[in-house]
């Protein structure tokens, strides 16, 4: 998972996976439009990369996502599984100059397709791309200088010139912080700032913890990070006033 919109290290996970035969699936939900290397994720040598387009995310369809893979019969076999098994397109069929309504349903598919009024949303939404990455560069780069000097542990800048897309700015409290991280997200909630939490961990979760007897003490580096760290505000609407009440707000709870 490309957390946050930085890039994993690639060259070293993929060439792993090639000495040991993994298949190497790229979670690039935060990571549109991060690169690797100079490359664009969901361009490299892995077996498939995974885009999400919700509403919350650097680009948007509303919902839905997008798969891409190098893969030509893992492709084709998305293609199928996503509309019911049928074995042709039905937009090809509908299009076609000629008689085109035979199908076969080929597999036990679902129903997974992108509607035609999100598709649209995404093709404008791509085109605003590149000013909604600025955007966000300015934002984070600005948190970046302004709260070095607090209690905290600051998200990693990409390596090389290479790009982060910054779909999160997640901090983490330093053990000398005067407050924890609870305190921390009431505080600034009081003063009207909305903070999130990016993730539970699955071992504190009832499922995972019911039906594989997980512990917090099974991932102390893990359980450690998730007590300490919150999601700030950074979006491409926020004004410099915005992130401004964010930065005097946490240097005022933090110092």
């Amino acid at each position: 998972m490309h957390y946050g919109g930085l890039a994993c290290e690639m060259d070293e996970i993929i060439s792993l996976a090639k000495e040991n035969n993994i298949i190497v699936i790229e979670d690039a939900a935060h990571a549109l439009p991060t690169t690797y290397k100079g490359d664009m994720i969901g361009t490299l040598d892995s077996d498939a990369t995974v885009f999400s387009f919700y509403a919350n995310k650097t680009m948007t369809t509303g919902e839905g996502g997008m798969i891409v893979s190098h893969n030509k019969e893992a492709a084709s076999r998305m293609r199928i599984m996503r509309l019911h098994g049928i074995d042709r397109d039905s937009y090809d069929r509908y299009i076609s100059s000629k008689p085109a309504w035979y199908y076969e349903v080929v597999a036990p598919g679902f129903k997974y397709n992108m509607t035609d009024i999100s598709a649209s949303l995404g093709i404008h939404q791509l085109a605003k791309l590149e000013k909604f990455w600025k955007k966000r560069e300015e934002l984070a780069q600005r948190y970046l200088r302004d709260l070095k000097d607090l209690p905290l542990i600051l998200p990693a800048s990409a390596n090389n010139g290479d790009r982060h897309a910054w779909h999160l700015f997640v901090i983490r409290l330093n053990d000398n912080a005067k407050v924890s991280r609870d305190e921390v997200i009431n505080r600034m909630s009081e003063k009207g700032i909305g903070t999130s939490v990016h993730y539970v961990p699955l071992h504190r979760q009832p499922y995972w913890q019911e039906r594989y007897q997980l512990t917090a003490a099974m991932f102390p580096v893990a359980d450690k990070a998730y007590q300490t760290m919150l999601s700030i505000p950074l979006y491409t609407l926020m004004t410099n006033d915005d992130q401004s009440r964010v930065i005097d707000d946490l240097h005022e709870i933090l110092t």
